[in-house]
């Protein structure tokens, strides 16, 4: 061999070590890309789960308004209330007696398994309908459950005649509360329905209690309540303050001063 083409001494080791410093480096930097792309992915990914997230909370907060209202009974007549004819509706998440514009409004927050609501209603049901009567109250019962299922089955019934059999529905709301008991707390909704018929309910009205249709909407009603401040029943308020839950004389007294403005 020539000595031209004889390598010097350690040559071959200094090129082996170049060629694996070269192979280290674009190790390195295949593995840089590959934790760039998962990065990238992973962000990627991210930024499309929020997007829908978002997109999922926009749709059910648009939805939600127009279901609570599908939900609810619809009605807008007048019934008798303490001798006089007074106007019955549904507002929102409450059974309205009275005037919309009425300058004294007084809202009830009642759970028809709720003991005091029981003895609230047979101590001043007779005075909130002389106030009713007198044209310058209005009354909003919003139904609700904290005790326990018969409230609210027994508001989706209300509910039911309130929609269907509005002219019965003062007589079936009182006789609701005074039917509640450690026996009705078991109730079906066909015993609703029976004994709905039992007090004069017809028609699409005993139907409507069969389906049990406004259960949904007394659940409704009790988140509703709870984002309001509402922690127990009954609660009550007047024009839109809370106050404690007046009876009798004195509740008759203020109610009146608010109407007289």
């Amino acid at each position: 061999m020539s000595s031209s083409s004889r390598r010097a001494p350690g040559a071959g080791s200094a090129t082996r070590r170049q060629q694996a410093r070269d192979r280290a480096r674009l190790a390195a930097a295949a593995a840089r890309r590959r934790r760039v792309l998962v990065q990238v992915g992973v962000v990627t990914a991210v930024a499309v789960l929020v997007l829908v997230i978002v997109a999922t909370a926009v749709v059910v907060g648009r939805r939600s308004a127009p279901d609570a209202a599908a939900g609810a009974p619809v009605v807008d007549t007048t019934v008798t209330v303490g001798g006089a004819r007074v106007p019955l509706a549904v507002d929102g998440s409450a059974v309205r007696l009275g005037r919309a514009d009425a300058p004294a409004q007084v809202d009830l927050w009642v759970d028809y398994s709720c003991p005091h609501c029981q003895e609230y209603e047979a101590a001043n049901a007779a005075v909130l309908d002389q106030l009713v009567a007198g044209g310058d109250v209005a009354v909003r019962y919003h139904n609700i459950q904290i005790v326990t299922g018969y409230g609210s089955a027994a508001g989706s019934a209300a509910a039911c005649v309130a929609a269907e059999d509005p002219q019965r529905w003062p007589a079936v709301n009182a006789a609701l509360y005074a039917q509640h008991s450690a026996t009705t707390d078991g109730w079906s909704a066909d015993q609703f329905r029976r004994f709905a018929a039992s007090r004069g309910v017809t028609g699409t009205a005993l139907d409507c209690i069969g389906e049990a249709r406004y259960t949904g909407w007394i659940t409704a009603n009790t988140a509703d309540a709870a984002a309001r401040g509402v922690r127990s029943t009954p609660t009550l308020q007047l024009n839109g303050q809370t106050v404690p839950t007046l009876g009798g004389q004195q509740l008759l007294d203020r109610v009146g001063e608010l109407a007289r403005g």
